[in-house]
């Protein structure tokens, strides 16, 4: 059931506290509830899913804010949990795509991406940070095998077109703060990508169901010690239990939104900064018919300003007339406090330089802006230069003999920043 909060109420033995409501902790609750435990899941939000949000503002086209693909579906455990919910699913292909390329550099003789010279370029680059003494950034790392003065005007825009597509926008991060040691150091499941024409909350709800879920509860301290938990509501209001889980992001522990009392142990603290959160926006655009060639899943804009709008998914496989642009990492967190129609104009512009001058005004937009979000501070992490793996695993790690407990994507060191790495950490964590 969702519920409002509820005042302090005396420890239950065995009792469990979720912070949390994002995929880890449904998952978590999922587990503890299927096994009989006592659970309440708090969340600070008005809705289930965290950074899972379906919006339903066009009621013919369902749009995914925060994530929207099952990435690789054999063996994910997302694909069994589509199955369960009835969630239909659709194929899409990074292999299905256009490139377009602008006219100043279609001028130059620009015909191509490029592809094979700049994935040499930096796989070298990367080959060869291996062999140094200290983590570098990625930028750094290219920039010491192929100095930025030897490149021409075409390889620049080519570098930084793969940089921003395979890199930045891949694991939403700044070319200059991912680590040229670990930015992958990470696993995949095999097979398709597919969304959701329905919504990626249909998975969401589908956890959810029967669990006592307290919404509009935000947790601003914890205190903890090997006998138990006392949470410490923004409300004033407590609630104690025997062991507690904590769900949120990434950017909310970097932030200090919530204070731990006593303080975490100095190396999950450490690894809480050293990890980077990186920021992924989407900004959708709907059109009254679709204009472009539909039968590519994606669109690639190949032009000399690098890191906005190089990349755009159409919609209109699903039914919908409705582009989705990218911008990611600083590219991204440049154009967030912009109003809606600034950010919109600079899209269209893309969109032109694609499918012609005459492409027409959209008739709506959602944009999104999730480093401004206090509930969020981001989209997910990265390994930032100097981190990797052991963080993860350390902030993963139980403290006070499994009294307070972490889970989400940033304690996934197998799959981190991905829905299924949220999910398994949640499983994982549930006592």
């Amino acid at each position: 059931m969702l519920a409002a909060p509820q005042t302090a109420c005396a420890r239950p033995s065995g009792s469990v506290l979720v912070i949390g409501a994002g995929i880890a902790g449904l998952a978590a609750a999922r587990a503890l509830s299927d096994s009989g435990r006592a659970v309440t899941v708090l969340e600070a939000r008005n809705r289930v899913g965290g950074r899972i949000h379906t919006s339903q503002l066009w009621p013919d086209a369902p749009i995914d804010l925060g994530a929207s693909w099952i990435h690789g579906v054999e063996g994910n455990p997302l694909t069994e949990l589509a199955v369960q919910a009835r969630a239909q699913t659709a194929l899409t292909s990074y292999d299905s795509a256009q490139l377009h390329i602008a006219p100043s550099l279609r001028a130059l003789g620009v015909r191509g991406r490029g592809e094979a010279w700049a994935s040499r370029v930096v796989e070298g680059a990367m080959e060869a940070a291996e062999r140094t003494d200290r983590d570098v950034s990625l930028r750094e790392a290219i920039d010491r095998t192929s100095p930025p003065a030897r490149r021409s005007r075409i390889q620049r825009a080519q570098l930084e077109f793969h940089l921003a597509g395979n890199y930045e926008q891949e694991y939403a991060g700044a070319a200059e703060h991912l680590s040229a040691w670990n930015l992958d150091d990470g696993e995949e499941f095999e097979g398709d990508d597919v969304l959701f024409p329905g919504g990626y909350d249909q998975i969401t709800r589908f956890l959810a169901r029967d669990l006592d879920i307290r919404l509009n509860s935000v947790v601003s301290k914890v205190r903890w010690d090997e006998g138990g938990a006392e949470l410490v509501l923004s409300t004033g209001e407590t609630r104690r239990a025997d062991q507690v889980i904590v769900t949120v992001p990434l950017g909310v522990l970097k932030s200090g939104a919530i204070r731990f009392t006593p303080d975490l142990p100095g190396d999950k603290r450490q690894a809480i900064e050293r990890l980077g959160m990186g920021l992924l926006n989407k900004h959708f655009l709907r059109f009254d018919r679709v204009f472009w060639s539909a039968e590519y899943d994606w669109h690639e804009l190949l032009k000399e300003t690098p890191g906005r709008w190089s990349q755009w998914v159409s919609l209109a496989k699903i039914g919908a007339p409705v582009l989705l642009g990218f911008t990611g990492a600083d590219a991204a967190r440049a154009i967030e406090p912009r109003d809606d129609r600034a950010i919109v104009a600079e899209a269209m512009e893309a969109v032109r330089a694609m499918f012609g001058a005459r492409a027409p005004e959209p008739v709506g937009w959602q944009l999104t802006r999730w480093s401004a979000d206090p509930l969020a501070r981001g989209s997910y992490s990265f390994n930032a230069v100097g981190s990797g793996r052991a963080d993860r695993d350390v902030l993963a790690r139980a403290e006070a003999g499994g009294v307070l407990r972490f889970a989400g994507e940033a304690c996934s060191s197998v799959y981190p920043g991905t829905v299924h790495g949220a999910l398994l950490s949640g499983r994982a964590a549930a006592p």
